[in-house]
């Protein structure tokens, strides 16, 4: 951040002398932890797909609610006009107060079970928001520039389709062409088991939608101690947000670079035993009902088709075609083979 734009923005705060501001990561937005003589802030640069103001009356409205229920987060501080966030040329900032804490340390499982308890306490707790005003249509995949749609919902099959199209015709050959095609078919699938009235008959939660561990800040003692990054929070269906926890934090333990999108978005591993501690340590605080376990996959692979289109938009253009496609179909094809016992486990 350039030493003015830094003095324009914090000039609309009350916090007093920068005495250090440091970058901390972030691909869609950016962030930065800021000293001064009155404490320590964290200070965010939100991206353009969730800077509308719908979306952000209702961020700052969940985050006034989940506070209020005891959930690990934090509310925005308001500027010296009393918003919440401040809207300038180059994009959205909000300013928090800094929360001390230690990254997930995937080593530890009882921390990945501490997640998982966390997450099932955010959906208890944020199921009973009740926004002020409209919803605002989730414009998922537009910085792609295949297509301008947009959606009630996240990862909407139709949408996924449509992209999906536009990725076939980067293609170099039949094998790559091929590729897409059963991605093709996976979101036929989705339309007809992940949308309409099946998805309405899931749906009734407001989830995180982005539980990932570089959303999460843990205590020495492995406590859950921050849950952020709600700039995803939107109406949807559960199971989507359990599939994150099952994928980012109970797969085997691997190093990731949080500011790199290649690394963020490579193939993980899905371990069976981490897999079920993290699915039991989710049903002892909230459990899942039956057709919600059952959709995991569901929820899982229309995550999995929106990590790899919506990252692409991140990497050159020569390069997309090689981001989607790497290790593509890897988890995908493990929970094809193993869910249903692991489902068993559950029982």
């Amino acid at each position: 951040m350039a030493q003015d734009e830094t003095a324009q923005v914090l000039a609309a705060y009350e916090v007093g002398e920068v005495l250090a501001l440091v970058p901390a990561g972030g691909t869609a937005g950016r962030t930065w932890k800021l000293t001064t003589p009155q404490g320590e802030y964290f200070l965010r640069r939100r991206g353009p797909r969730t800077s509308g103001e719908a979306r952000l009356a209702f961020d700052h409205g969940l985050r006034a609610h989940l506070v209020a229920q005891g959930v690990p987060t934090a509310s925005a501080l308001r500027t010296l006009d009393g918003q919440l966030w401040l809207r300038r040329p180059e994009g959205v900032y909000e300013l928090y107060p800094f929360v001390v804490g230690r990254a997930f340390d995937s080593q530890r499982p009882a921390e990945m079970e501490n997640a998982a308890r966390a997450l099932a306490r955010f959906h208890l707790a944020a199921a009973q928001y009740r926004p002020t005003g409209p919803p605002e249509t989730i414009a998922q995949y537009t910085t792609l520039g295949f297509s301008a749609a947009t959606s009630d919902r996240l990862d909407d099959p139709l949408l996924q389709r449509e992209n999906l199209l536009a990725v076939r015709g980067l293609a170099a050959n039949p094998d790559e062409q091929a590729l897409v095609d059963r991605f093709l078919t996976r979101v036929d699938e989705q339309e007809r088991h992940y949308a309409g009235a099946a998805y309405a008959s899931l749906s009734g939660w407001v989830i995180h939608g982005d539980y990932t561990p570089a959303n999460l800040l843990f205590s020495l003692l492995g406590e859950v101690v921050g849950v952020f990054d709600l700039d995803w929070a939107v109406p949807g269906v559960r199971c989507r947000d359990v599939g994150d926890g099952l994928y980012f934090v109970a797969t085997l333990p691997r190093h990731i670079d949080p500011s790199d999108i290649w690394s963020l978005t490579d193939a993980a591993q899905f371990d069976p035993e981490r897999c079920t501690r993290f699915l039991r340590a989710y049903q002892e605080v909230a459990p899942l009902a039956p057709a919600e376990l059952d959709a995991i996959p569901r929820a899982f692979a229309g995550r999995w088709i929106s990590i790899r289109l919506e990252g692409m938009a991140k990497v050159p253009a020569r390069e997309r075609f090689r981001f989607f496609s790497r290790q593509a179909e890897e988890p995908l094809r493990w929970l094809d083979e193993n869910w249903a016992g692991l489902r068993h486990q559950l029982r």
